[in-house]
């Protein structure tokens, strides 16, 4: 047991790609290129209406960035909910796991050393055959008693009932009011991700880190399919969650959320690269005589 603890490696981590957007990108990958792409040409403009208008596209663009930012804050907070929720049943099944190895740990120690002990004893004595008999009988219950606790080990399955489920809209899964991105989010998350010549998008690359690592097998296989069932399961489906289905779901739901914090890192480099503008005093109205 010592030199399996001892041999057994850390879990693997999703690898983290996601580099630092560029404001053009940012603004590409969020769907405001035509409201930054305007700013950027009336900011070489100098007359008093370009002015203006660049006055006014720059207080829109400050609006439609803090209301990115906001959504993406929301989103994170309904991740961090069902984090919270998932770990609560599974930290239940684990204390039930444990309490339960622990009897099965100590019934086999009583019976082993209770057994071993008589066995000994009977063997001092002329009743030979019978310390025999004995000593098989304590190897084979605390045999037997190890093998149920190793099942047990693998902990019970309950089913999560958790009507929250982030992980569906990424699965291409069924999802309902509770589990869908705001537009923004979905934007950015199906954007292309700069630097890989595929084209792949930041839900393909997180679905990809998660196949690499182990968490998922091939989504286009029969236990990748099944495994994904799991993780998107929804309260009344009667799918039961194990205790590495429920650590999956969190690990990955962690990895979302770190990539949503790129996009607020995103969204603050797209913010400084408003340019500032100071508008130009309306002409005068002439007076009528």
């Amino acid at each position: 047991m010592s030199v399996t603890a001892y041999a057994q490696k850390p879990p693997d981590v999703t690898p983290d790609t996601d580099i630092a957007l560029s404001a053009e990108q940012t603004a590409r990958a969020t769907g405001m290129s035509p409201l930054f792409e305007r700013i950027r040409t009336l900011s070489s403009e100098s007359s008093p209406e370009k002015r203006w208008e660049l006055f006014f596209l720059r207080q829109q663009a400050l609006m439609e960035v803090t209301s990115a930012s906001m959504e993406v804050d929301a989103t994170t907070g309904q991740i961090d909910v069902e984090i919270a929720e998932t770990r609560e049943l599974q930290n239940y099944l684990t204390t039930h796991r444990d309490s339960q190895v622990g009897r099965l740990n100590l019934v086999s120690i009583a019976i082993g050393g209770t057994a071993g002990t008589a066995s000994s004893a009977l063997g001092l004595t002329t009743h030979a055959t019978a310390a025999s008999v004995t000593g098989i009988v304590a190897g084979s219950a605390t045999a037997v008693l190890s093998l149920i606790a190793l099942r047990a080990s693998e902990g019970s399955k309950r089913e999560l009932e958790v009507k929250s489920n982030m992980l569906s809209e990424i699965f291409d899964r069924p999802a309902n009011e509770r589990n869908v991105y705001s537009k923004v989010v979905a934007t950015f998350m199906n954007s292309p991700v700069p630097g890989f010549a595929d084209g792949v998008t930041r839900q393909q690359l997180l679905i990809r880190g998660w196949v690499q690592v182990g968490r998922i097998p091939d989504p286009q296989s029969a236990k990748g399919r099944e495994k994904i069932e799991q993780l998107t399961s929804m309260p009344g489906e009667k799918i039961k969650q194990s205790i590495g289905d429920l650590d999956d779901r969190q690990a990955m739901l962690y990895d979302f959320r770190a990539r949503l914090t790129h996009m607020k890192r995103d969204l603050a480099i797209l913010l400084a690269s408003i340019p500032s503008v100071i508008p130009m005093s309306p002409p005068a109205a002439e007076e009528k005589p």
